[in-house]
């Protein structure tokens, strides 16, 4: 996904964030917002997706301030707070028959999970409200709801290859694997990244909400960037792809790097996620807050 001009002052509020997370030096702060400046017109010269460009300012970051995780803080809360929805979200998937209307409960509550999202411009996530507002964020549609097509891929249970996106929403990922496992028959492979960047999920998030109590085996991407760099990436990503029948890719990062080359990839994918920025929603073709579950068949 290119970047669009929008995307400049959302990675520059993002710089800001990020630095302030780090450090209280206002010296360090100001290296790294001119750091970022300097390094932002290269980026747009390269069409340096978005996801890249979060990923970079963060490295930035890391780099001047000397602080390789500042969101490991928000990460370990955000883990916290969504591990007690789970166990409720467990017995309401209990009591779905259904296993279409099953997996799409599943899914529905992941995008729930999707919102822990703390450097969008212009959108803001109160982590506290979650527990006691889930139930109502339940009620909301898909605005694009692609469920039944990723059930008719799915018969026969596949190999899924599932990448995660932030800390808090791979719980809401666990149901969404254990309802794959469980009522469709299906290999799950979860993907986290390799080092920390902004909130996404680590190995170290993982153990946290327990992934391996459902799913198969839970990797990383080789990598610390946001989304996927196939440059970048292991070689043992890069195994499991090829081997994977279905990739389900979890957040608005992932769908920067994958849309449009789904072909290149030779695998379907199923896009999961709350459009949070105007750039997404517009490349959806929906209104921003949308949430989506798009299935891109690759035959």
């Amino acid at each position: 996904m290119k970047p669009d001009p929008l995307c400049i002052p959302c990675t520059v509020n993002a710089a800001l964030d990020i630095a302030l997370k780090a450090t209280n030096d206002q010296d360090t702060i100001k290296k790294i917002l001119l750091e970022s400046l300097r390094w932002i017109p290269r980026a747009f010269e390269e069409d340096a997706s978005p996801n890249v460009l979060h990923s970079q300012v963060c490295r930035i970051t890391g780099k001047i301030a000397g602080v390789r995780d500042p969101f490991k803080h928000v990460k370990t809360a955000s883990n916290e707070i969504a591990l007690k929805v789970y166990p409720s979200l467990c017995e309401m998937l209990e009591s779905i028959r259904d296993d279409v209307k099953a997996l799409r409960f599943c899914l529905k509550a992941s995008i729930i999970g999707n919102m822990m999202d703390f450097e969008v411009r212009d959108y803001r996530f109160d982590l506290e409200s979650l527990e006691s507002r889930f139930k109502d964020y339940l009620k909301e549609p898909l605005v694009i709801d692609d469920v039944d097509k990723l059930c008719g891929a799915l018969s026969g249970g596949k190999k899924i290859l599932y990448l995660a996106d932030n800390a808090g929403e791979i719980v809401f990922d666990k149901l969404v694997a254990k309802c794959l496992k469980e009522r469709w028959r299906c290999r799950v492979t979860m993907v986290v990244k390799e080092g920390p960047v902004l909130n996404d999920a680590t190995l170290e998030d993982a153990k946290q909400v327990g992934l391996d109590e459902v799913c198969d085996e839970v990797i990383t991407t080789g990598d610390d960037t946001i989304g996927i760099v196939m440059d970048r990436v292991s070689e043992g990503f890069r195994r499991a792809l090829k081997e994977t029948d279905m990739i389900i890719s979890k957040g608005q990062g992932n769908f920067e790097s994958l849309t449009g080359f789904e072909k290149n990839i030779g695998r379907s994918v199923c896009y999961v996620l709350r459009a949070k920025c105007k750039v997404v929603a517009k490349q959806f073709g929906v209104p921003s807050g949308s949430n989506i579950v798009e299935f891109i068949q690759v035959f």
